[in-house]
This record gives structure tokens, sequence and C-alpha cells, in this order.
């Protein structure tokens, strides 16, 4: 007897071959009913066969606090950047992590991409708080969240130039993954910051360093192709 995830991944194999262009009516009908008979047979739900399709990555958000708001805004960019979706999720061992889920290599790239990201806001944000004098701590970690803002607008604008968009057959796909893995999840709200006076000129100073990031998605999306630092 095969093993589920050898039958998942020939069901939809067999899904993929009747919904082709190029199958004539006699492999579309042969691929359905194989792929009937096998989901009868291991008593396969739908929803678990287009679930499957969907390959997933997860990465640290290195705190045990729930993601601020930034850092979900820089999963999103990252996700849109390779037509993928996100969830932000509590490990255990690792404290919150944020897993990347669509096709092929793409949430890989998502993840990787949303590393190197973090890594450059982060340093960018400390210099600029390090620059604030004369003003409390509460003021120096606003002026630090609106900066980190700014960057993150200026990437986002450059991610929308060129991400294609998740085509409607991966959408029902993370759709029914969703539901299979985690049917209790949330959709959570993120709003933005409010700058008044001088703390506006730290939202502007993140996005005109935000413009410097150059994002490339590559032709074949390998790692080392999605993202450079420009200067």
């Amino acid at each position: 007897m095969m093993d589920k995830q050898k039958v998942l991944s020939k069901v939809a194999k067999l899904m993929a071959l009747a919904k082709s262009q190029g199958a004539t009516p006699n492999e579309v009908e042969t691929a359905l009913r194989q792929a009937r008979h096998l989901m009868k047979q291991y008593n396969l739900e739908h929803i678990e066969v287009a679930a499957h399709a969907i390959e997933e990555t997860s990465v640290g958000t290195n705190t045990r606090r729930a993601p601020q708001g930034w850092l979900h805004t820089l999963a999103w960019i990252c996700s849109q950047a390779f037509d993928c979706s996100h969830l932000a999720y509590f490990n255990p061992l690792l404290g919150w992590s944020f897993k990347f889920l669509g096709k092929g290599i793409a949430p890989a790239l998502a993840a990787h991409t949303y590393s190197t990201l973090h890594h450059q806001l982060v340093a960018a944000r400390r210099v600029h708080v390090a620059q604030q004098k004369r003003c409390q701590l509460k003021t120096k970690r606003h002026r630090g969240q609106l900066f980190a803002e700014g960057w993150l607008s200026a990437v986002a604008e450059k991610v929308t130039q060129f991400a294609g968009g998740v085509d409607q057959t991966t959408e029902q796909e993370i759709q029914a993954y969703l539901e299979w893995h985690h049917p209790k999840l949330k959709q959570a709200t993120i709003e933005p910051i409010e700058a008044k006076g001088h703390d506006t000129r730290s939202l502007h100073a993140g996005w005109q360093q935000g413009q410097n990031a150059k994002l490339h998605r590559g032709v074949a999306q390998q790692p080392q192709e999605a993202l450079g630092q420009g200067g």
C-alpha cells in the first residue's frame, strides 16, 4: 500500500494532467477516473488534494511576542514579491514565525528575501534611532517605528512594479491549504502609526533609504537573485 503523501502526489499529478490544455479527451477521462479511484481507495477529500499542491517555508521573527505590525508588513511585501501568501504562528521552540505558502521554490525565495530585508531594515533603523538627540526613549522608539514604516512603504512600491500576483488556481489551492491545515486562522489588520510634527522626518527618512533596496525576481527565481542592496 502506498504512503499517503505519495498517493496525494499521484492524485495531484493526475488532476494536473486532466486540466492540461494538451490532454486528449481520452487522457482527461482516464486521468480523472484514476484520480477518483485513488481518492476513494484512500479516503481522500478534494480539499486535501488541492492543499497538497502548496509548498511552505518558515522563518523565525526572533521574538516570543506576537509580531509587531511592521514585521507583518515586511512578510506581506515578500509574499507579494513571489506570488505567495503568508501567516504568523507560534512555535514553542523558535517563538513566533512566519510561514510562506506558494508553488515550487517561491516560498523559499520569499523567506530568503524576508530574512535579508529584515537584517537591512533593522540595521538602518538602529542608525536612525541613534541619530535622534534630546528626546525621550519613548519618542526614539516611536520615530524608529515611523522610519520602518517609511522604509517598507518604499520597498512595497518597488514590489508592485513587478509582482505578478497569485493566479486563480494557486489562490484556490492556498485557500484549500489554509482550510485544511489552519481552519481556525484569524486575519489581522495593520493600522498605520500616526506621525506629527518632527516625527514626520523619520517617516520621510525611512522612505528615502527604502528606495535604495533593489529587489529582483530573476527569470529562474534563484535565491541569490532574489534581492540586492543598491547604493
